[in-house]
């Protein structure tokens, strides 16, 4: 894939939805694309994190912890993000995620998305926005399962 159709397909994801292509370009530009092999992990739970990755190609399941055995919460593909939280952040991974075949990924390193937001001030201000509709959205949600909980009937009135 070239840097341009990179840039295209990372546009569709909503953290970026709103960083223009120019600086998107950069930032593309300078990660590093890796390989995963089928099986293999891209990340496990509770390592510490740096970097996101973006699916270029390939499959893979998200997991509850880097057993084989425990719960599949999701399947990504093409066009996926993940560990987003980890590369802003730099906290530790809150999933693992295996490739059920060869994947090709973007590896977005927080220090180059922290440079890149450096130097155009108007990423970090895109994204900002974006993670702050999104929690709004979840506190929202959880104020609504609070509700849920307080108007609930106790077991013992059952």
């Amino acid at each position: 894939m070239s840097v341009n159709s990179d840039v295209q397909l990372l546009q569709k994801v909503p953290l970026f939805a709103r960083v223009d292509p120019a600086h998107l370009q950069v930032l593309v530009f300078s990660s590093k694309r890796q390989t995963v092999s089928g099986g293999s992990y891209v990340y496990r739970k509770g390592k510490s994190g740096a970097a996101a990755f973006f699916v270029l190609s390939g499959r893979a399941i998200v997991r509850t912890s880097d057993s084989p055995t425990s719960a599949a919460i999701a399947r990504v593909e093409k066009g996926a993000l993940l560990g987003e939280m980890a590369m802003i952040g730099k906290v530790p991974y809150s999933s693992s995620v295996q490739a059920v075949n060869d994947m090709a990924v973007l590896k977005l390193t927080n220090a180059m998305f922290m440079r890149v937001c450096e130097e155009f001030p108007d990423v970090g201000k895109n994204v900002l926005a974006v993670l702050a509709d999104k929690l709004d959205s979840s506190l929202t949600g959880f104020n609504d399962v609070q509700c849920y909980f307080e108007n609930a009937k106790a077991f013992s009135d059952l």
